[in-house]
């Protein structure tokens, strides 16, 4: 609480005064301090969740009826709001001349400074607002909703597994990414040669396909415990919770190595493919990646090419969870109207199984993201307001969340056109996790968007770097193209277009940036081409709706590949 002798104290206190920040501890019993160290007595159980509340809501804020109905909904509309009005005051009592620089009021909304408050505590500490209990449906509701997020779902079953694989499945949170195990490779049999060759393989396929957000992967400790040779996949499943597992042999000729790996589906048991590579043992010693890069990005097409098997022939209740998020991730990107829609009942299958996943509520909103931008919405206004709805209610759920803030810089940026936002959310989510790959590439594109090509390129660069075997790699290499074209660079943005389209011909942002990157180098046959590929996939494709829709159309990148994209045929 502000102490009466600071007022009293000269301009070197005041000044102490205007940069104080207040922690919040959310996680156990409830506490509030300055981050000096002085407590704030805080009486009031409605007042501290409120604090809670608005501590944990996109930017701080939320509206007064939002309050009033979660915190005083069975008083009646008038008392509720006279409720309201005296929590207030007794806000303003408690913080006194701090009041006005912690939150800002209006007739519709409270906001808390968030750059004031710091956030304490984790899940070790005990459970969210831990013994906060208030009689109200709303607060009861929302406070589930935030214990649940914090994968206490999972603790039961963790309790049952042994102590290392029990916190990676903490770690892990609710199941909706595909687990990998790579288990050492064995020595082929009837071949005697250097054994430990086969751990540090196994070691650096799981140390490339982690640097995937897409997948996960079984630490390689957990995994040397098991002997491939003889282990069953029965123990595989009881003591790695793995989905996949890669298992194979090895022998070596002088400096020649021989790789054999089977990719198995745990659940059924069946062997999805076999592999022979062959590659060179001391690059291998080196550190070259040709061996491990190409192993790799066969696994992460293997997840995805078996998620989409497995939601495409089976009821969708027998599908698990992961499987269906990535099948709904890649048809999302597909340039086909009918994909799109199938990617949409896939997400709102899981959204059903798992309703206060930030994971899943962040997809949702880059769907609407996408329904808009790719011109296939009949309802601009309202596919905006659901984007914006999902990926603030995954802030609301985890407020910390990196991907999160990203897909919410999305829609800022896609939809809103609040660049200063989006780029505010990228910035966050990189604060908060530097490796976020998916975060450095929107930021570039935003850079790209905005006429800045240098730094578009050096952060989609970096961006790709993150994330080489990522299995949205045609994702990356589309919206780098455009951060190529912004910086002049035509012949790369081709190069990453054409990968792009490899990868995934279906989709959109590649076909555009070709037809754009083609007109640039004056060839113009074939951007006139891609442009009728574009078109029949998309008749529905023209300038005006581009114009409309895209983030980059009132600046000079925006509108010179609309100019490039008319000359090549796309109707006004």
């Amino acid at each position: 609480m502000t102490q009466p002798q600071e007022a009293q104290q000269p301009s070197a206190a005041t000044q102490a005064v205007d940069v104080r920040v207040m922690c919040i501890r959310l996680f156990g019993v409830f506490a509030l301090s300055w981050e000096d160290g002085d407590d704030i007595r805080v009486r009031s159980t409605k007042i501290r969740a409120m604090l809670a509340m608005l501590a944990t809501a996109p930017e701080g804020t939320r509206t007064r009826a939002w309050l009033q109905d979660m915190l005083w909904g069975r008083s009646g509309h008038e008392h509720g709001r006279a409720s309201l009005r005296r929590a207030l005051t007794d806000l303003r009592n408690l913080f006194g001349e701090d009041f006005n620089d912690l939150f800002e009021v209006n007739n519709s909304e409270i906001s808390l400074h968030l750059e004031r408050i710091r956030i304490t505590g984790t899940l070790e500490d005990g459970d969210f607002l831990e013994g906060t209990e208030i009689a109200e449906d709303g607060f009861e509701e929302w406070i589930e909703g935030q214990r649940k997020s914090n994968r206490t779902v999972l603790s039961a079953v963790a309790r049952t597994r042994p102590g290392r694989v029990a916190q990676e499945i903490l770690n892990r949170g609710i199941h909706l990414q595909p687990s990998i195990a790579i288990l050492p490779f064995a020595t082929a049999r009837g071949y005697q040669g250097p054994v430990q060759l086969g751990d540090m393989l196994s070691e650096e396929i799981s140390r490339s396909l982690s640097r995937s957000h897409m997948l996960d992967v079984i630490s390689h400790l957990s995994c040397r415990t098991l002997d491939a040779r003889s282990v069953a996949l029965e123990e595989i499943r009881d003591k790695l919770d793995a989905d996949y597992v890669v298992a194979g042999n090895y022998r070596t000729q002088g400096d020649k190595m021989m790789l054999n790996a089977d990719f198995i589906d745990i659940k059924t048991g069946r062997i999805s493919w076999t592999r022979e590579l062959t590659s060179s043992m001391s690059d291998f010693l080196r550190g070259g990646d040709e061996l491990v890069g190409g192993l790799s990005a066969e696994i992460g097409r293997a997840v995805m090419d078996t998620s989409l098997d497995l939601a495409a022939t089976s009821p969708l209740p027998d599908v698990d969870s992961h499987a269906l998020l990535m099948s709904s991730i890649t048809l999302m990107h597909r340039l086909s109207v009918q994909s799109f829609a199938k990617s949409k009942t896939y997400l709102e299958e899981v959204i059903e199984r798992v309703p206060d996943s930030p994971v899943l509520h962040s997809w949702m909103g880059k769907w609407h993201v996408l329904s808009v931008v790719q011109g296939w919405s009949s309802r601009l206004d309202e596919d905006a307001v659901n984007a914006r709805v999902h990926t603030a209610r995954a802030l609301d759920l985890q407020p910390d969340s990196s991907f999160a803030l990203t897909m919410d810089g999305l829609v800022n940026n896609n939809l809103l056109k609040r660049h200063d936002v989006a780029m505010r959310r990228f910035d966050e989510a990189i604060e908060l996790d530097p490796n976020n790959a998916m975060a450095w590439l929107l930021k570039g594109v935003l850079h790209a968007f905005t006429d800045d090509g240098s730094k578009a390129v050096t952060f989609t660069n970096r961006a790709r770097a993150l994330s080489p075997l990522d299995p949205q790699a045609y994702f990356y290499d589309a919206l780098s193209a455009a951060a190529k074209l912004t910086a002049g660079d035509p012949e790369g943005a081709l190069a990453l277009a054409d990968r792009s389209i490899r990868a995934n011909r279906r989709h959109a942002s590649s076909q555009r940036a070709r037809v754009v990157a083609l007109h640039q180098l004056g060839r113009m046959q074939e951007a006139r081409e891609t442009a009728e590929t574009l078109l029949r996939a998309d008749p529905s494709f023209t300038i005006r709706n581009y114009l409309r829709d895209h983030p980059a159309a009132d600046y000079e990148s925006g509108r010179t590949w609309a100019s490039a994209l008319r000359e090549a045929g796309i109707p006004n």
